[in-house]
C-alpha cells in the first residue's frame, strides 16, 4: 500500500536569527491545507460509514456481498448507474470489515452531479485493530469529504498514522502521522505527533508539533491546551512567523 515515505525531524535552522524579526514572503495556505487534509476522522469515517458518506440509494450503486457472517462482511458496489435525484455513480468500490481490520478500495469511483464530481475515490485505506491501537494505512485520491471538497480537487493521500486509545476516538486520543500529502498546488512530506482531548480544547489539538517540508522546513507547534484558539506557532527554516491560524480538527 505504501508508495514513498520521507521522515522528517524536527530541527532547528543554525543562522542566527535577529531578535523580534519575521520570516518574510510566506504563505500560510499550503500548511492550513495540509493541517486540515491529514486529519483522521474524516477517513475513518469513509471506512466505517461508507454509504453515509458518499450518499448512495437502493438501486445505485448495485451492491455485491461477497462474504457475510458473524463479525464480518465484505462487498462490491459497482457503477455504471444513475441516482434517484439524477446523478450518475461510476467506477467500483470494495469494503471489508472485520474484528480486526477494516479495508475500503476504489477504482476510479465517482458520483456525479451535473457534470461535477461530488465524490470521488481511487486507492485504499486500511484500518488495523491492535489491542487499543489503530493502524491507519491511506494511499489513495480522494474528495468530497468534510474536510476536502472536489472543488478543491482530488486530496492525494500517502500516509501512515497510529491512534491510541481507539476507544476515546474522535473525542479524546494521541497520534502520530507520517508521509506524503499532494494538492492542485503543492506536494509536501510531513512527520507529526499530538493529541486531541475535546473536554479542554474543541477546534485544535491540545499539544503536539507537526514538521512539514514544502522546498522549505517548516515546524507548527500545537498549543490548544494553552490557548484554545485555533493558532499555533509556525516557524520557517527556524525563523518564527506571526503565526498560523484557522486550525480545525
Amino acid at each position: 500500500m505504501r508508495i514513498f515515505l520521507s521522515i522528517i525531524v524536527l530541527a532547528g535552522c543554525n543562522e542566527a536569527i535577529e531578535p523580534g524579526a519575521y520570516a518574510e514572503d510566506v504563505d500560510s495556505q499550503p500548511l492550513s491545507e495540509v493541517v486540515r487534509a491529514i486529519q483522521p476522522a474524516p477517513l475513518v469515517e469513509l471506512v466505517e460509514h461508507t454509504a453515509r458518506v458518499v450518499g448512495t440509494d437502493l438501486e445505485c450503486p448495485r451492491v455485491t456481498v461477497l462474504s457475510s457472517k458473524t463479525g464480518e462482511f465484505h462487498e462490491r458496489w459497482e457503477g455504471g448507474c444513475r441516482l434517484a435525484d439524477g446523478g450518475t455513480v461510476e467506477g467500483v468500490l470494495e469494503r471489508f470489515d472485520g474484528p480486526e481490520t477494516a479495508w475500503l478500495t476504489g477504482q476510479n469511483f465517482r458520483i456525479e452531479q451535473n457534470g461535477r464530481t461530488t465524490f470521488g475515490f481511487d486507492g485504499a485505506i486500511e484500518i488495523t485493530s491492535v489491542d487499543s491501537l489503530w493502524l491507519v494505512d491511506a494511499a489513495a485520491a480522494v474528495c468530497g469529504l468534510r474536510h476536502w471538497g472536489c472543488s478543491e480537487g482530488f486530496l492525494g493521500l500517502d500516509l501512515t498514522s497510529t491512534i491510541f486509545p481507539a476507544a476515546t476516538f474522535p473525542e479524546n486520543y494521541d497520534i502520530t502521522v507520517s508521509g506524503a500529502v499532494a494538492t492542485d498546488g503543492n506536494t509536501l512530506t510531513l512527520d507529526g505527533a499530538w493529541s486531541v482531548d475535546q473536554s479542554i480544547c474543541e477546534i485544535e489539538p491540545t499539544s503536539g508539533m507537526l514538521s512539514v517540508r514544502l522546498g522549505e522546513h517548516h515546524a507548527i507547534e500545537l498549543d490548544g491546551a494553552i490557548a484554545c484558539d485555533g493558532c499555533a506557532s509556525w516557524q520557517v527554516q527556524g525563523q518564527p512567523t506571526p503565526g498560523l491560524c484557522g486550525l480545525a480538527q
